[in-house]
C-alpha cells in the first residue's frame, strides 16, 4: 500500500445523505455513529470510520512495520494528521456538516425497519476531548483505541452508560 491509494476510503466520496440531502445515514461498517465530548457537552456525528483513527502517523507506523510502504494523504481528513486537543477546533469545524441532534438520530433509527440496518445506529466511538480519551465499542475488528495521540487513552468498552440520558437516542422516552 502506498501513496493515495492506501486502503483508506477517499473521504471526498464519503457521505450517504438521506433523500433530502440533509443528514448522513449510518451504514454498518462504513459510516459510524460517533459521540464527541467537548467542554462538557456531547454531540452526535455520523462519520466515515477512517475519521476515528485519531493518529494517522501511528496507523502508518503499524503498516510500515509489517513491510508496507504506507503513507496517508493528510488531505483525506481536512489536512489533519493527528486529531487531538490541538486540532479539535479545526476537526469539529470540518465535520459540522455531519452533526445530528439526538432527536434526528432517534427518528432515523425509528424509521429503519430492517434489523441489520438498525445495527448501524449503535454508538461506536466516543471521542472525549475533555478527558483526552477515545472509547470504542465498534463491533468489527478495527482497533480505533490503538491509534490515539500521545497523552490520550484509548479504551475498548461499552460507553453507553457514560452518555447522559437526554442524549440516548436509542432509548424509549417512556422509560
Amino acid at each position: 500500500m502506498s501513496g493515495k491509494n492506501n486502503g483508506l476510503r477517499n473521504m471526498d466520496s464519503m457521505p450517504e445523505f438521506n433523500k433530502k440531502g440533509e443528514n448522513m445515514k449510518p451504514i454498518y461498517a462504513e459510516n459510524l455513529v460517533v459521540a464527541i465530548k467537548n467542554r462538557g457537552d456531547i454531540e452526535w456525528y455520523v462519520l466515515e470510520k477512517d475519521y476515528c483513527y485519531l493518529d494517522y502517523s501511528k496507523l502508518e507506523e503499524v503498516y510500515q512495520k509489517k513491510g508496507y510502504n504506507f503513507l496517508i494523504d493528510n488531505e483525506l481528513r481536512f489536512g489533519i494528521k493527528i486529531v487531538s486537543e490541538k486540532t479539535k477546533s479545526q476537526f469539529i469545524d470540518a465535520i459540522k456538516k455531519y452533526k445530528l441532534n439526538t432527536e434526528e438520530l432517534k427518528q432515523m433509527l425509528i424509521g429503519e425497519s430492517d434489523s441489520n440496518a438498525r445495527l448501524a445506529y449503535n454508538p461506536s466511538v466516543l471521542i472525549d476531548f475533555d478527558s483526552k480519551k477515545l472509547l470504542s465499542y465498534y463491533a468489527e475488528p478495527e482497533s480505533f483505541e490503538d491509534f490515539v495521540p500521545n497523552g490520550w487513552k484509548g479504551i475498548y468498552k461499552d460507553f453507553k452508560t457514560e452518555i447522559p440520558q437526554s442524549k440516548r437516542y436509542w432509548e424509549d422516552d417512556k422509560k
